[in-house]
């Protein structure tokens, strides 16, 4: 299909000269009236009106007119629209050149002046599909949507068991997005389309604008059979593809009422199927199987499969990757996994690079591919198995080609990849790895995915994996009013770059115009020093749509969920303090974070931070609809959240539900001013650069406050004369620093003693060593 498109051609044109005469927007009447747009003057560029304020608005800010780049976040920040458009002047490109790609990349953060909030881009990329559908469009219907909805992606991806676990658990989570991205493509290719019929793709799913030509809807229901055929071999019934085509008017497009009633319908035949699992595949899913390996040894040490022959076990211990055969099988030394997750675990080591190309061979070509480590195969339309490599070399047998967040002369495929590397780590942090590694026979090299042991032994004080999930809030209740097909292709495609382009800045602590990563015990993440290379110590499992989970540093998990909050409430319209907090307005983001040994689980790890992330969003005994929401359920911890006082290990807290308090974000900001309090009469020792000591304060007094509070939480019990004896005892102690005990009663105690429990449970984790 080629890259070039009339209507594309015209927002190029645009975004060049700055304006379009009436009669260039005539051509294509007809695509625009539908889009609700009025061609009877010419439209010139404007700057663009946050995309997710209120219309009516008018303190919404401006995005800077600029390019899309993936290393600089622009937010909506001016306060008066900008006339300067010199940065979004595309060149003029060859034939060989995706102009879609370049109208992203220069028409993304600019609008024209009769409709602010819809940017350039998504104007024209819809206008285009609709102007196909006029074209070739058969019947009275002559537009398809086509809608797709996973459902099983956390058992799918949250399955994975231990061995190379978080290199695995991306290659894995990566593997589902490339799947989406994957039956787009082979639908767009039967039906001869541009990826402008994309509407939105992102958080298991997509919708896309298709002429109504004949056979599509029956080429796409017997894919769908196809998808689902291949998901319950590949995933055992866990993973499942809803697939469903609906015929409409182009004057349904342009009805608001009946578009969201197509909307609606669509979503509940997808619901239908998703409740109706695998009713073509009955005869496979309940057909009765014995386990092919019958030890565990023998079994998949990743996912624990046990249905699969001989022939489809690789030793990941190896660097050959050698197949299971029946004089091997039962060796000592060997660690085997499935075909699957042997090539996911190869493909792991392309992931953490960030300028890899993602290329896909078709069967016909190179049936030999599919022996090349981490080599992904996934089902063709036609039955025939494609083959996905990634790579920085390029390959011109390759039939279709993504960069990964780069904008050039290809399609582009949003990932959010930041991942610490071993490379990175500090040499504490790579001794106590090489520890655990030796232990299983491996050595680490410095471009190796950074393992749980790493990562937690970056923390400062106890060596804990902090497990993040986040998620918006009221999703469901904002996209259902969406009303029209650019209003809905602006808001999905503006999250998916904040959650997988922009998000990998944020954990590099790029948060940009003027915002500094938060950072309690200096570790600046924007320098390479003794703590590390650039960037925090954690990694990105998945981000898109509108929710994302990382796992890291217990310590810079904890510090990155306060900057992703502030980040994403500035880019979706909120405004900023004198202090650069979050002071109003913004798209509301929950989230849980829970703590974790470095051995602990990693199903468990993901299960656990979700139960609080729900808790965050629901208290008990609240309805879905009642929640709160825009909070933070911090350091719900497993069984192994234990102190070391007077030479004995102690629970922090007796209740492990107490010891998680909800707040919202601003009371996240006034816990981090607290620990940054106690911080300030703390020092880090030359020799052991991952504990935090005390200084002038005796650790008794944190100890101490810590029991009060939880006293207090736990039994509603204040004992004031003891409390009050307490900090008299300590006022030199405390009035060793010029913010004294005085500063602390006025600005912490008397007004914030309920949230109190929580940063000193901050502090005794970084006094805790190892």
């Amino acid at each position: 299909m080629s890259n070039q498109h009339p209507v594309i051609q015209l927002g190029l044109e645009l975004l060049r000269e700055k304006s379009l005469s009436i009669e260039k927007l005539a051509l294509y009447r007809e695509a625009f009236r539908l889009l609700d747009i009025d061609i009877s003057k010419q439209l010139s560029l404007n700057a663009l009106k946050s995309v997710f304020s209120n219309p009516d608005d008018s303190s919404a800010r401006y995005f800077k007119p600029s390019i899309l780049n993936p290393e600089v976040i622009n937010y909506p920040i001016d306060e008066l629209a900008s006339g300067d458009f010199s940065e979004v002047c595309p060149p003029v490109i060859s034939d060989e050149h995706n102009e879609l790609t370049l109208l992203e990349k220069y028409g993304s953060f600019v609008a024209v002046d009769s409709y602010p909030q819809t940017p350039v881009y998504d104007l024209f990329k819809t206008a285009a599909a609709i102007q196909d559908c006029l074209e070739k469009g058969e019947g009275d219907q002559r537009c398809l949507l086509v809608g797709c909805d996973f459902s099983g992606i956390q058992d799918t991806v949250y399955t994975i068991t231990s061995k190379g676990a978080l290199k695995t658990l991306r290659a894995r989570s990566f593997m589902l997005e490339l799947l989406c991205e994957h039956i787009i493509t082979e639908i767009l290719d039967v039906d001869v389309a541009g990826r402008h019929a994309v509407i939105y793709s992102g958080g298991g799913g997509f919708a896309l604008l298709l002429p109504n030509k004949k056979d599509l809807e029956e080429n796409i229901e017997k894919y769908f059979n196809t998808l689902n055929e291949w998901a319950l071999k590949e995933f055992s019934g866990r993973l499942f593809v809803a697939i469903d085509v609906l015929g409409c008017s182009v004057d349904d497009l342009k009805d608001k009422e009946k578009f969201q009633l197509l909307r609606q319908r669509q979503a509940d035949r997808l619901d239908k199927l998703k409740r109706r699992k695998f009713i073509g595949q009955l005869d496979k899913l309940f057909e009765p199987n014995m386990p092919k390996q019958v030890t565990i040894q023998t079994e998949c040490q990743i996912t624990r499969r046990d249905d699969l022959d001989d022939e489809q076990m690789r030793d990941i211990a190896l660097p050959g990757g050698d197949k299971m055969t029946r004089e091997n099988k039962i060796e000592d030394g060997r660690v085997w996994v499935s075909e699957s997750c042997f090539h996911q675990f190869k493909m792991g080591d392309w992931l953490i690079d960030n300028k890899n190309t993602i290329y896909r061979y078709d069967a016909v070509v190179d049936r030999e591919k599919k022996e090349n480590f981490g080599t992904l195969v996934l089902p063709g339309i036609d039955g025939s198995g494609v083959f996905y490599t990634v790579h920085k070399v390029s390959n011109a047998e390759s039939a279709h080609h993504w960069k990964i967040n780069f904008w050039d002369d290809s399609s582009v495929f949003q990932y959010a990849n930041y991942v610490r590397k071993y490379g990175d780590l500090s040499n504490y942090a790579k001794e106590r790895e090489q520890d655990i590694l030796k232990e299983e026979g491996r050595d680490p090299k410095n471009n190796d995915t950074a393992s749980f042991s790493g990562l937690a032994a970056s923390s400062c004080g106890a060596d804990l994996i902090g497990a993040l999930r986040m998620d918006v809030d009221n999703m469901g209740n904002m996209f259902s009013g969406i009303e029209q097909l650019t209003e809905l292709s602006t808001k999905s495609r503006m999250l998916n770059i904040f959650f997988k382009v922009y998000l990998n800045q944020i954990c590099i602590g790029n948060l940009g115009v003027g915002l500094e990563a938060t950072d309690i015990v200096g570790k600046n993440y924007q320098e390479k020093n003794q703590h590390g290379d650039i960037g925090r110590n954690v990694s990105v499992i998945y981000s898109g749509g509108d929710d994302l989970f990382i796992l890291g540093a217990w310590d810079e998990t904890t510090e990155l969920a306060f900057d992703i909050h502030r980040s994403f409430a500035l880019f979706t319209g909120g405004s900023l303090d004198a202090e650069k907090n979050i002071d109003s307005g913004g798209w509301g983001i929950s989230g849980g974070l829970t703590l974790h040994h470095p051995k602990f689980p990693l199903y468990q790890m993901a299960k656990k931070s979700g139960e609080a992330e729900s808790v965050a969003k629901y208290e008990s005994g609240q309805k879905k609809k009642d929640g709160l929401k825009n909070r933070i359920a911090l350091f719900y911890a497993d069984h192994l959240m234990e102190i070391e006082r007077n030479n004995k290990m102690e629970r922090i807290n007796k209740d492990d539900d107490r010891l998680m308090l909800i707040i919202d974000w601003k009371q996240f900001n006034t816990v981090k001013e607290i620990v940054k309090f106690f911080v300030s009469y703390s020092y880090k020792s030359d020799n052991d650069m991952n504990r935090l000591f005390m200084k002038n304060l005796p650790n008794s007094v944190t100890y101490t406050l810590l029991d009060i509070t939880h006293e207090w939480h736990e039994k509603g019990i204040l004992y004031i004369p003891y409390f009050l004896w307490f900090l008299k005892k300590h006022t030199k102690d405390f009035d060793e620093q010029p913010n004294g005990l005085r500063f602390f009663k006025q600005n912490f105690i008397l007004t914030k003693f309920n949230i109190l429990h929580l940063p000193l449970t901050w502090i005794e984790l970084l006094k805790r060593g190892g």
